[in-house]
């Protein structure tokens, strides 16, 4: 799928975010004035409720605002699945960025599989693609991670827009399931799964809590941006 990507969408030739014209040589296709406006953040900003979570930890790249809402709807609504392979290299220096704090801390730190978070079949035929699964694509291929399409989404939830975060996790229970196909394969493995952006953790903490419910040692979460909690 990259290699096809790679031919068919030269890479970097336009911001993804503001899409002006950019060098090739830019290896995130952001140009300088939307690079300097992005919240960048290393911070897990569920750290202080992680006990509330089925999720064992947050990689995120970004704090969620303007910008990163732009880039992902780019990529998720407006027809511009091309624009997740800027992101996977965001997010697989993420990724390498947290085994150097690993291994600083004399910790080792390494990840069985990338796990994209599925949605229904129905809204990956109406939209042609599922985003978390090009990005898990892409992020495999640079950190040479498998992607392991363990879960599949039962059905869509209705509109949480308007939902606290504990009623969007209501909302979830039960949505998610193991694919029989993946099931043994999980079994004490550590997985990364990988999603576009989290807000309340809704979403993460269901897929965490199924996946873990079927023997996964530990579910970290690995996301373009997320919510700066309170």
């Amino acid at each position: 799928m990259g290699r096809i990507f790679d031919l068919v969408f030269p890479q970097n030739m336009y911001c993804i975010c503001c899409g002006d014209m950019t060098d090739s040589g830019r290896v995130h296709g952001l140009c300088d004035e939307c690079i300097q406006k992005i919240d960048w953040s290393l911070e897990n900003h569920f750290k202080s409720k992680i006990d509330e979570f089925a999720f064992d930890d947050v990689l995120s790249c970004c704090v969620y605002g303007v910008l990163p809402r732009t880039i992902i709807y780019k990529m998720k609504l407006q027809g511009q699945p091309y624009v997740a392979r800027a992101v996977a290299k965001l997010l697989s220096e993420r990724v390498l960025a947290y085994f150097d704090e690993a291994k600083r801390a004399g910790e080792s730190a390494s990840f069985d599989f990338l796990v994209p978070v599925p949605c229904t079949k129905k809204k990956e035929l109406s939209r042609g693609f599922n985003q978390t699964v090009l990005l898990a694509t892409f992020t495999s291929r640079e950190l040479k991670i498998p992607v392991l399409k363990a879960l599949t989404k039962l059905f869509d939830t209705r509109s949480a827009r308007l939902s606290s975060g504990l009623e969007r996790r209501f909302l979830q229970l039960g949505s998610f399931a193991v694919s029989p196909d993946c099931a043994e394969l999980i079994k004490g493995k550590d997985l990364l799964l990988v999603d576009d952006v989290i807000t309340t953790g809704s979403t993460a903490d269901e897929c965490a809590r199924t996946l873990k419910e079927a023997g996964a040692k530990s579910v970290m979460v690995l996301c373009f941006a997320s919510t700066a909690m309170a």
